[in-house]
Parts: C-alpha cells; sequence; structure tokens
C-alpha cells in the first residue's frame, strides 16, 4: 500500500478565518488583519483492493477573481496560486495512474476548493463516495439557487457550493452515513461540525503506521486552538456547528495519539513542505 501527498497549489485568505478567536497564547491580544497562506493538498493511495483518490481540490478560474471574505490577496499580490500540474489529475500523471482507473473518490465536504476537478470523474467507474448529509447539505445550498426554490436557513456556506462541480450527470456517488470502512486498512470517518457531512480519511499504512488525513485543517485546528474548554475555540469562523467542529477534532487527535499515528492536514502549508511528495510516497 502506497500513499503518495500531492500538490494542488496555494490559496489566500484572511488568517482569522482559520484562527477565528486565536489561540490560546493569543487571548487578550489585539487582532490584525493580515493573509494565510493556505495549501491545497489531494491524496492518492495504490491499495491491492483499489485505487483511492482522497480530495479533489480547486480550479484556477474559479478562484482567480474570487471576491470577498475569506479570500484576499497575498504578498505576491494574487488571490491563489497555481501551477499548470498543480492539480490532481496531472499530479496522477506523473505516478502513471489515469482518472479511469481510479475505484473510488473520497471526498471531505463538497465546497469548492475540494471539489472542483469532480466533474472529470463524470461517466466513469468511480465511485464517488460523500456522506448523504453532506449531499443533501450542498444541494440546499449551492448556486445558483434553484428557481422558486426557498432560502436555505444556512446562507453562510452557499458562495462555497457551486452547482457545477457536484450536480454533474454521469457521477457515481455511493452516499454513506457515518463511519464506513472503504477497504482493509482504511476507514472513512465522519466528522460533523464544519459542515454537516464533513468527513476524514484513516489509513493504517504497515510500514509508517496509521495516518488521518484531515482535508481542510491544518494542524492548529487539532494542536494550537483550545478544545478543550480553556479559552474560546472556534476552528472555522464559517463552522457549521462549532460544538460537534470541536468534538470531532478531538476524537482525531484522541485516536491518533491512542494509535501512535500522525495527522495529514491539507491546508496546512507548513507541513506540507515537510511531507514526501509525490512521487515519493508513504508506505
Amino acid at each position: 500500500m502506497k500513499l503518495y501527498v500531492m500538490n494542488g497549489g496555494i490559496l489566500y485568505t484572511e488568517w482569522a478565518f482559520h484562527w477565528h478567536f486565536g489561540t490560546q497564547d493569543m487571548s487578550g491580544t489585539e487582532h490584525v488583519a493580515g493573509p494565510y497562506r493556505v495549501r491545497s493538498t489531494q491524496f492518492y493511495l495504490d491499495h491491492p483492493e483499489a485505487k483511492i483518490l482522497f480530495e479533489l481540490g480547486y480550479k484556477y478560474e474559479d478562484f482567480k477573481n474570487f471576491p470577498g471574505f475569506p479570500h484576499t490577496r497575498g504578498p505576491e499580490g494574487f488571490h491563489c496560486k497555481q501551477e499548470a500540474d498543480e492539480n490532481p489529475l496531472a499530479q496522477m500523471e506523473k505516478i502513471g495512474v489515469k482518472p479511469e482507473e481510479i475505484d473510488y473518490v473520497v471526498i471531505s465536504h463538497l465546497m469548492s476548493e475540494h471539489a472542483g476537478w469532480l466533474p472529470e470523474f463524470a461517466g466513469l467507474k468511480a465511485q464517488i463516495i460523500v456522506q448523504e448529509k453532506e449531499l443533501e447539505y450542498a444541494t440546499r445550498l449551492g448556486i445558483p439557487p434553484k428557481p422558486g426554490a426557498e432560502p436555505a436557513v444556512e446562507q453562510f456556506h452557499t458562495w462555497m457550493y457551486n452547482r457545477k462541480h457536484f450536480e454533474v450527470p454521469g457521477l457515481n456517488y455511493k452516499l454513506i452515513n457515518g463511519d464506513f470502512d472503504l477497504v482493509d486498512g482504511v476507514t472513512v470517518l465522519s466528522l460533523p461540525g464544519h459542515t454537516p457531512g464533513y468527513q476524514a480519511l484513516k489509513v493504517n499504512l504497515p510500514n509508517n503506521g496509521p495516518v488521518v488525513i484531515s482535508a481542510c485543517e491544518h494542524l492548529g485546528n487539532y494542536y494550537s486552538i483550545p478544545i478543550n474548554g480553556y479559552a474560546p475555540g472556534i476552528p472555522h469562523a464559517f463552522t457549521w456547528f462549532a460544538g460537534g467542529e470541536l468534538e470531532s477534532l478531538k476524537r482525531v487527535r484522541d485516536m491518533v495519539e491512542e494509535e501512535e499515528g500522525m495527522i495529514m492536514c491539507g491546508h496546512d502549508d507548513e507541513q506540507f513542505q515537510t511531507l514526501k511528495q509525490a512521487p515519493d510516497y508513504y508506505d
């Protein structure tokens, strides 16, 4: 079994979007606005039973002129930066894998910076593994709004769910509810909070040990935000349910500590620089 870490480019957001009330150490300090560099990371798992792709990143054309909070311009003057080979299809090509070979595409949630390349799998054999509650949520909130439909109550996520990504004929959805054993040693973890159907992937690698792949976090969500209540802790400014998200973060952190594993965070640019990157791999 081989786990590949793939580069999907970077995005810039306001740092407080990821550190909504700061860390425990920041408590009581003045907030100063500024950009935060967010990595977009995808993962490919070459398993004896299946070829599995986790996360599909964003498309440059969707984000290059994206207005408004939480997107902002970084020091180079752009909202995002994505080279021609910084997407899941090009990254897979580097290791000799084609989209039509993929058996499962697992997506943490259907926001546009995680599902941007989903339409490329329409008509292919890959089963799209999504929590049923997530697809229902995306369908209710997604843009453009459906004519005559009652507006959803939870409007703060609306602009991040784009129907052109997930409402595509030919996508082979497999909807799940809760944790799900995908293949031997690979489990989809249901972690509601950031969104109703947010999920992560747990992989038990024979040599490197247990890895939880947490797609929309940085390590600070697990180890700097006070998830045990010692100071204000809201993981994302736009969390669907902060209490549930904190509980999910604690579940992963406790699991990894108990099993002496590690967490790979899809949005952590600093961690990304330290990881083996495709075509290198973990096994």
